[in-house]
């Protein structure tokens, strides 16, 4: 019996029909500001030219992934186990970027289609496949970076980045620690991961090495190095949150420039680097996502006794079920955030001197290209970019106050 043919999941690009023109009702509310308005300003046209440039017929990167795409992709046993886990079948309800999918429609309007972290480590894990190919790497090789890339985000707790900080300051709990104890087998949740791994031949603690930086493995750079499957991946993903019709930093691309380090390849990966920096400034660390993912933690902070450690190993639709309240004031951010509501503060010291109660710290990271670096490996790339990582306070109002209208709830539809 001939094998059966693989789907290709980096799909070539198709032509896309043009928008259907949305009916006006005649007791519509006047719009509200575009959401290029306010998230940045650099994604501009020029911007987008100089991406179509780069990427000249780029193929179409497919975001949302059918079981029947996944079965066919991945020919690896273990993969293909590992994905039929609890543990990983779980990550189709934990949302990509938290509270923040639930209040936009990427890729679809008004079809409410939310990223996934399932979706998101598929799509590393065929970025490791392409790289292994693209190597010439062994198939143990294959198998220990498939692992590690299936498993990077496994020990995700619900709403992703969003709550984590909660449970990692009341519980001393994050998805780091999690994804150790399913790979080493040290929780109920699913102990059949470090089962599958030791019975493949993965040595779970080299997988674990993989993760967290401190692998000697020639190839761990894949996965730490500032030019990761990880970052190319969730990069791109997030870039259409903002701009749904303008994704052309298609990652598979992105990685072959970083295996291939000709002037071409050099230019899309700076295009990428200054990218990154543009969605964590003025998206991930901007006013609105910002002030969701606060007040959610804010909301969590005031209403303790409600949450317990568990709550890290739910699912969101089960988390929602155990915690009515937070699913109601969740959906109520739709309609009562309002952007005024959030100011940067310049000067820390003023807001220290003031003793404003609503000032918190904000990360900021700021990303660096140094052109002059020899970069001839993959694993060269942190030679070439780097970044800076500090923070600065902003001052959220008290926007869960009923009084406070939806000002920017236009821009949520």
């Amino acid at each position: 019996m001939s094998p059966k043919p693989q789907l290709d999941l980096f799909a070539p690009r198709v032509a896309s029909k043009p928008a259907t023109p949305q009916k006006e009702s005649a007791a519509s509310k006047p719009a509200g500001p575009e959401m290029r308005d306010l998230f940045d300003t650099s994604f501009s046209a020029d911007d987008i030219a100089e991406w179509e440039l780069l990427f000249r017929d780029a193929p179409q990167y497919n975001y949302h992934f059918k079981r029947a795409q996944i079965a066919s992709a991945f020919d690896r046993p273990l993969h293909k186990k590992l994905i039929a886990s609890h543990a990983f079948e779980r990550l189709r309800e934990i949302s990509f970027l938290g509270a923040i999918d639930y209040l936009f429609h990427p890729n679809g309007r008004p079809a409410n289609i939310r990223h996934s972290r399932y979706d998101h480590t598929i799509g590393v894990a065929l970025l490791s496949q392409q790289y292994c190919r693209l190597m010439g790497l062994s198939d143990a090789d294959r198998d220990l970076l498939g692992a590690a890339a299936l498993l990077h985000d496994i020990g995700h707790g619900p709403f992703s980045h969003t709550l984590e900080p909660e449970f990692a300051r009341r519980f001393d709990l994050n998805h780091h620690q999690l994804t150790e104890k399913i790979i080493t087998g040290e929780v109920e949740l699913d102990l059949s991961v470090n089962h599958l791994l030791v019975k493949h031949g993965v040595d779970p603690a080299e997988v674990i090495a993989l993760l967290s930086k401190k692998s000697t493995h020639p190839h761990a750079s894949l996965l730490s190095g500032p030019v990761n499957i990880d970052t190319l991946e969730g990069i791109s993903r997030t870039k259409t949150y903002v701009h749904s019709h303008y994704v052309h930093c298609h990652p598979r691309l992105l990685l072959e420039a970083a295996v291939k380090l000709d002037d071409e390849s050099l230019k899309r990966l700076d295009k990428f680097w200054q990218l990154k920096e543009d969605i964590y400034r003025n998206f991930i660390f901007g006013p609105m996502c910002f002030a969701t993912d606060h007040l959610c933690r804010e909301f969590v902070v005031e209403n303790a006794p409600d949450f317990a450690a568990n709550d890290f190993l739910l699912t969101e639709k089960a988390f929602l079920l155990r915690h009515p309240t937070f699913k109601k004031f969740l959906f109520s951010l739709k309609s009562r955030i309002e952007l005024d509501g959030v100011a940067e503060v310049i000067d820390p010291k003023i807001s220290a001197a003031l003793m404003d109660p609503h000032a918190t710290k904000v990360p900021k990271r700021e990303f660096h290209i140094n052109a002059d670096a020899d970069v001839k490996s993959f694993a060269d790339l942190g030679n070439r970019y780097y970044e800076e990582k500090n923070s600065f306070l902003r001052r959220v109002g008290n926007l869960t106050d009923l009084a406070q209208q939806a000002a920017a709830a236009s821009l949520f539809d």
